[in-house]
C-alpha cells in the first residue's frame, strides 16, 4: 500500500485533493511510495512553503509535484488558461507548479539533500474532467506537454498515470545534455531522507488523545462512505454480509437495522457478549431496535434466569435453543420480529437448534414474511474444530433461498501495511483487495523473539506503544484463558521481577470478560480451555479505566483495538490449539486482526 503522510486528507482539503488522496490510498503495487499530501508548514524564510497539493516520492523514478483541480471547464490559447468555476480562474497552474519546484529544490538543496540529478515532473489532475473535454488552442505551444495533464479517468489507475508521466519525463530530458537527470539517485533511502527532512516542518504538540481523536473521525468518514452499499441493496429483503475482519460488515448491519427499524419491529443479536456491547453502543439512541445476544434472549424466552452452572455445550446449543424454542410455539408473540439482523453468524451456522430458534423468532415463522441480514466471516470460526467447520452463507441460503450475497473486500479498520505485514508472516491472502486506512507507520508489525524473559519482552513492547497510545487503547491477547496466559500468570504471581511490577501496575486486574461457544464437546475440561467458558453478563470492554486490558483472542473475537500485543505464541499455543482441533492460521488471522494500526507478535 503507499504510504500517505498524513493519513487522510487535511481539514479543508478540496474535492479534487480528496478524489486524488482516495486514489493513492486504496492503490496497490506502490508499497515504496510516499505521497505528501498538502504541508503544514511553518513559515521560514529558510524552509520549504508546502505549497504543492501532493508531493509523490518514488524510489528509482523521481519525485511527482501534483496540482489538483476540478473546474468545470478548461481552455489554453496563447499561453493563456481559463478553468471555468475555480478562485482563480485565469491564474496558471503550471505557474503554481514551477513556484513550488522551485521552492522545493531551492530548500533541499540548502539543507545538501539533493544532489541535482534527481528527476522532478510536475503534474496537473484535472480530477472533473476527461481529456475529450479539454480545448487546447495552441497545440504547439511549448510550455507544457500534455503528458502533464491527468484526468478524471486517471483516478482510477493512480500509480500507472505516474508512471506513466515519469516515462514521458525521462525520455524528453534524458535527450537534453545540459540537464542532469539521473532516477538512478532515487535510492530508498534517499527518498526516505527526503521525505524526513520536508516532514520536519510539520508542527507539533499532538497529544495521544489528539491523535485518537483524528483517528476516529477518520475511521468514521470511512463507515459512513460505506452507506453507498445499503442503497445498491435497498430492496433486498434477505440479505448477507460477506467479508474479512473489518470490511464494516457490523456497520452495515446496524446502519440496515435503523432503516427497517422504521416500519418493522427489529432485532439486532449475536453470539458474542462483547460483540452484543458494541452493537448496543452503536444504537443505544434506538429504542425501536432490539439488541440482546443470543444467550439472553434464549434464557429470557425459556424464563430462566441464568444458566446452569458447569453447563455443557449441548446446554447451550441443543437444550437451551430447544426450550426457547418451546416457550415461542406457546406464545408466538414473544417473538414477532419483522426484520432480524445477525452478527457474526458464521459462530452459529453449525448448530441447526440455535438457528430454528432464530427463525422463529420472526413474524409468522417464516423467512418469507421477515427481513433478514447476516454477516459473516468463515475464516473466523475459532469457535469450532476444524472438521465441524460449516459455510456460512450456504446455511443461510439453505433456509433463505432468494438471500443475496453482498461481498466486502475492501478493509476499513486496518492499516493497509499492517495487513500486508501480517499475510506475509502467516504466508496467507486475507481476502482482501484493497484498504482506504493508511498510516506513516514504517513497521506496524512487531515479531519480537524470545530471547530470556517474555515478561521482559512484554514490558519493552508495551512501553513503546505507550508512547504512541493511551493505555485503554491497547490490548493484549493470548491463545490461552485468565489462568495460562502470560498476563494471567503475572498477575497472580507471588514474586515478581521489576518489569514484572512495572507490568502488574499498568494491567487491568480482570480479563476481558465474555462469553464464547465452546469448540469442543463437553467432555473439554481443564483450565487451560478458556473458550468453553460459560456466557455471563459483563460490563462493557470500551469503559477506559486508564490500564491495559488483556484476555483471550476467543473473548475478543469480532472487537479491534488500536494496539495489540499477541503474546503465548509459540510451541505451547500451538500444542494446546492443536489438541483441541482448531486451527492455528486461523486463530492468529483473528488475532493479528484484532490491530486497526499496531501489533506486535511476542513470539516464544
Amino acid at each position: 500500500m503507499t504510504r500517505m503522510i498524513p493519513e487522510r486528507p487535511r481539514n479543508g482539503a478540496n474535492v479534487s485533493e480528496k478524489r486524488i488522496f482516495d486514489a493513492f490510498a486504496g492503490a496497490h503495487n506502490a508499497d515504496d511510495w510516499i505521497v505528501l499530501h498538502s504541508l503544514e508548514v511553518r513559515r521560514h524564510a529558510a524552509q520549504f512553503q508546502g505549497e504543492a497539493d501532493f508531493i509523490v516520492l518514488i524510489p528509482g523514478r523521481g519525485i511527482v509535484v501534483i496540482e489538483a483541480k476540478s473546474p468545470e471547464y478548461v481552455e489554453y490559447k496563447d499561453g493563456d488558461w481559463r478553468l471555468d468555476r475555480v478562485p482563480n480562474p485565469g491564474k496558471s497552474p503550471l505557474a503554481q507548479l514551477d513556484g513550488s519546484i522551485r521552492s522545493l529544490r531551492g530548500y533541499l538543496k540548502q539543507r545538501e539533500i539533493l544532489n541535482g540529478a534527481e528527476p522532478i515532473a510536475r503534474l496537473v489532475w484535472f480530477t472533473s474532467l476527461d481529456r475529450h473535454l479539454f480545448k487546447n488552442g495552441s497545440p504547439g505551444d511549448m510550455q507544457f506537454f500534455e503528458w502533464e495533464l491527468a484526468w478524471r479517468s486517471d483516478l482510477q489507475h493512480p500509480i500507472s498515470a505516474i508512471e506513466h508521466l515519469l516515462d514521458e519525463h525521462d525520455s524528453w530530458y534524458s535527450g537534453i545534455d545540459d540537464v542532469e537527470h539521473d532516477p538512478a539517485v532515487m535510492t530508498p533511502d534517499h527518498v526516505d531522507e527526503i521525505a524526513r527532512a520536508l516532514l520536519g516542518d510539520f508542527a507539533g504538540g499532538r497529544s495521544l488523545a489528539d491523535r485518537k481523536l483524528e483517528r476516529l473521525d477518520d475511521e468514521s468518514r470511512l463507515l459512513k462512505e460505506q452507506r453507498i452499499v445499503l442503497e445498491m441493496i435497498e430492496r433486498n429483503d434477505h440479505v448477507y454480509f460477506d467479508g474479512p475482519a473489518g470490511t464494516g460488515k457490523s456497520y452495515l448491519i446496524t446502519q440496515l437495522a435503523k432503516r427497517w427499524r422504521a416500519s418493522h419491529r427489529t432485532l439486532v443479536t449475536c453470539w458474542n457478549l462483547l460483540m452484543a456491547d458494541e452493537l448496543r453502543d452503536a444504537l443505544h439512541n434506538q429504542r425501536d431496535i432490539v439488541v440482546d445476544d443470543l444467550n439472553a434472549l434464549m434464557l429470557r424466552l425459556a424464563g430462566l434466569d441464568e444458566n446452569p452452572e458447569g453447563a455443557s455445550q449441548d446446554w447451550y446449543t441443543q437444550e437451551l435453543p430447544a426450550l426457547a424454542l418451546e416457550a415461542l410455539h406457546v406464545d408466538p408473540t414473544r417473538g414477532d420480529y419483522d426484520a432480524i439482523c445477525v452478527d457474526e453468524f458464521q459462530d452459529i451456522a453449525g448448530f441447526p437448534a440455535v438457528l430454528d430458534l432464530l427463525f422463529a423468532l420472526g413474524r409468522g415463522g417464516s423467512a418469507d414474511t421477515v427481513k433478514f441480514a447476516f454477516a459473516g466471516d468463515a475464516r473466523q470460526q475459532i469457535l469450532r474444530p476444524s472438521t465441524a467447520r460449516v459455510d456460512p452463507y450456504e446455511i443461510a441460503r439453505d433456509r433463505i433461498p432468494d438471500l443475496m450475497h453482498v461481498a466486502l473486500r475492501r478493509g476499513l479498520r486496518q492499516v493497509g501495511a499492517l495487513t500486508t505485514s501480517a499475510e506475509s508472516l502467516l504466508s496467507r491472502q486475507f481476502g482482501y483487495r484493497g484498504h482506504r486506512v493508511t498510516s506513516t507507520l514504517e513497521t506496524p508489525l512487531t515479531v519480537k523473539a524470545v530471547t530470556g524473559s517474555a515478561s521482559a519482552a512484554l514490558a519493552e513492547s508495551l512501553r513503546e506503544l505507550l508512547e504512541h497510545y493511551q493505555a485503554h487503547d491497547i490490548v493484549i491477547l493470548s491463545p490461552f484463558g485468565a489462568h495460562n496466559s502470560l498476563a494471567g500468570r503475572l498477575l497472580v504471581a507471588e514474586h515478581f521481577t521489576k518489569d514484572e511490577r512495572w507490568l502488574r501496575e499498568r494491567l487491568k486486574v480482570d480479563p476481558v470478560a465474555g462469553a464464547d461457544l465452546g469448540p469442543v464437546d463437553s467432555t473439554t475440561t481443564g483450565a487451560s480451555v478458556e473458550v468453553t467458558a460459560a456466557p455471563r453478563p459483563i460490563a462493557s470492554p470500551k469503559a477506559p479505566s486508564g490500564r491495559v486490558r488483556w484476555g483471550s483472542i476467543f473473548k475478543y473475537k469480532g472487537l479491534d483495538a488500536e494496539a495489540v500485543i499477541l503474546t503465548d505464541i509459540g510451541d505451547d499455543g500451538v500444542a494446546f490449539v492443536q489438541r483441541e482441533g482448531l486451527d492455528w492460521f486461523d486463530l492468529l488471522y483473528v488475532g493479528l486482526t484484532r490491530a486497526r494500526y499496531r501489533c506486535v507478535v511476542i513470539a516464544n
